[in-house]
């Protein structure tokens, strides 16, 4: 089986039960406002970049940071300076989770200048989860672009929504480094049906894994991710290739992009004339549900 993690990963899926699991890397940023390694496929964040986007005046993340003027027309600036003065966060200048540090209208998140450490930033549009974003300042306080849209900080699976946003995304720099805090939820999309919700439109609920705990183990989570256009039954490579709602799988050493299904009383096979539900061993399981593809 193919199927998508942070990147892609290659596994085989056997009539009757799947082998091996999916794997996958952090989300990276640069400095510049550009993504890390690039597009699904290489290990990138499942829809291409890291941190996304230039300031709200068109300038780089460092300007980003803190633009324009506030309501009173006070400087953003000052406003961010008293606001740090006054602080009491664990993390300074400011903490990203929980929100500490930074006065309304400003938020803390990463640093952009270099990646090290926080700041407190503007927020020029209130983006959240399923929100599609362009510069740093387009999401809303809590949440970081990522990717191209909005992910929320978080510190435990209970801080994400539910019942399959996990605590799971790890934020890096530009030398795979992860920055401190920078933890995001993953969606809590349904890669049975990505029509629900819980991604940008026209995005694709997809399988990924990520590496956390101490030891880091792999955890099997859903994110967004850009479908490609092929349909139930296509031939493919990789995920990207496959529409929203199928996953790339090998099946008597057939490769196809096949629908995703939920085991064992899901009927999403009905309506694939030839088909059942395979799963994999051992399971796939997210947010309490298990899943397979119509096969074969």
């Amino acid at each position: 089986m193919v199927r998508s993690s942070l990147g892609i990963v290659l596994a085989v899926l056997w009539l009757g039960c799947a082998s091996s699991r999916p794997s996958g890397n952090a989300v990276d940023a640069t400095a510049d406002g550009t993504g890390g390694d690039g597009a699904v496929g290489d290990g990138a964040e499942p829809d291409g970049a890291g941190l996304d986007g230039a300031g709200p005046d068109g300038a780089g993340p460092d300007a980003a940071a803190l633009d324009g003027a506030g309501p009173d027309g006070a400087s953003l600036d000052a406003m961010a300076d008293a606001a740090i003065d006054a602080n009491t966060c664990s993390t300074q200048p400011c903490s990203l989770y929980p929100q500490c540090g930074c006065t309304a209208p400003l938020t803390c998140d990463i640093d952009f200048t270099d990646l090290m450490g926080t700041a407190c930033r503007a927020v020029n549009a209130p983006g959240m989860e399923g929100s599609t974003c362009g510069s740093f300042s387009e999401c809303a306080a809590g949440y970081v672009c990522a990717g191209g849209r909005c992910h929320r900080y978080c510190d435990t699976d209970a801080s994400c929504p539910q019942p399959r946003g996990m605590c799971a995304i790890q934020i890096t720099d530009q030398g795979g480094a992860p920055i401190a805090g920078a933890v995001t939820c993953s969606a809590n999309c349904n890669p049975a049906q990505s029509a629900a919700g819980g991604c940008p439109a026209g995005q694709k609920c997809g399988f990924f894994t990520v590496m956390r705990g101490t030891p880091p183990a792999s955890v099997d989570i859903v994110d967004c991710a850009t479908p490609g256009a092929g349909a139930h039954g296509a031939a493919c490579t990789t995920d990207a290739t496959c529409a929203a709602d199928t996953l790339c799988s090998t099946v008597n050493a057939a490769q196809r992009c096949r629908r995703v299904c939920t085991r064992p009383a899901g009927n999403e096979c009905a309506a694939v004339p030839g088909t059942t539900c395979v799963g994999f061993n051992p399971a796939l399981t997210v947010g309490g549900t298990e899943y397979g593809v119509c096969g074969p």
